[in-house]
């Protein structure tokens, strides 16, 4: 944004004089956002379509704006650093903050601004505004897909970690229980040989669901390890007897019936308890003896969940 004000400080007077056409339309139909505001009032002069485009606003409602009609109150402590910076050095930014919409939503940019004089003697500021809305979007996509299972929408392994260590740290600090469930389902590889991975990922997704309609504490945290693992973390548990009813239920809800595309399918699943602190002080060691439980569970003719033994 710097080099772009730098690029034009010769041209911009007569870039605002109506007079010039040439300029105006370059004003105008530019793509990058620009507005020119009153030094003394903060009351705006002109502003381009690409700004009207941002917020919605035609231009006649626009210059009867001022400059703090559109700027959200959290930035006044900023806006007061860019007047500082103008009178001290004649531009300020690029900075990031918000804009106010027409209809009082709010969008991200990136504003810079240099104080000129026009042909009357008038002291104003003209804005490059950026409208980043697109490349926020997108890098919030980023930061969620870096945390959360695509196919879910439930925690990933990373996210996973982060909500065991936060929990285990509070549990010690407090002295309270919490439960490791590692959760694998049986008989899913028959699900993908027989109606193929794209009903297979339905039924993960639905499976998901019920896991999340069972584990409903805000506290708790359902998380995909991968395929057809899940992991479920009950902090501050009471007993252990919570963990075992917590596992049962779960078992409950994912042997009844999924219904998929007309296809009626039935899967269980196996489920390994493990208990901080009595089965493990860290999360690597309770992540391992959920797992070792799990297996057992699995291997096991008479029950679907097992408490890790040490």
């Amino acid at each position: 944004m710097a080099s772009l004000i730098d690029n034009h400080d010769n041209a911009l007077e007569l870039m605002l004089l109506r007079s010039e056409n040439k300029f105006s339309t370059m004003f105008q139909l530019s793509s990058v956002g620009m507005a020119v505001v009153d030094a003394e009032t903060g009351n705006f002069l002109e502003v381009n379509n690409a700004v009207l485009i941002s917020t919605a606003y035609t231009r006649d409602e626009f210059i009867n704006l001022s400059y703090w009609d559109i700027t959200p109150k959290e930035y006044e402590e900023q806006e007061r650093q860019q007047i500082k910076d103008l009178e001290e050095t004649g531009r300020f930014g690029p900075n990031q903050k918000e804009y106010i919409r027409k209809d009082g939503t709010r969008y991200p940019i990136n504003i810079s601004g240099v104080a000129l004089t026009d042909t009357d003697g008038r002291k104003i500021v003209l804005g490059i505004i950026e409208d980043i809305s697109e490349r926020k979007a997108y890098e919030h996509k980023l930061e969620y897909f870096a945390l959360y299972d695509p196919l879910t929408n439930i925690p990933n392994r990373r996210l996973l970690s982060e909500k065991l260590h936060q929990s285990l740290a509070q549990c010690k600090r407090d002295e309270k229980l919490l439960a490791l469930l590692m959760l694998d389902l049986d008989k899913f590889k028959p699900v993908n040989d027989t109606y193929g991975h794209r009903i297979g990922d339905k039924l993960l997704v639905k499976v998901a669901q019920r896991i999340t309609d069972v584990v409903h504490r805000e506290s708790d945290t359902v998380a995909r390890l991968g395929g057809d693992e899940f992991v479920i973390i009950l902090p501050f548990i009471s007993t252990k007897n919570d963990a075992v009813k917590m596992a049962e239920n779960i078992c409950t809800a994912l042997v009844k019936p999924f219904y998929i595309e007309k296809n009626k399918i039935t899967i269980s699943s196996s489920i390994g308890i493990a208990m901080f602190p009595e089965h493990g002080n860290d999360e690597k060691t309770l992540m391992v003896n959920s797992d070792v439980a799990m297996y057992k569970a699995k291997n096991s003719n008479k029950e679907s969940f097992k408490l890790f033994e040490n």
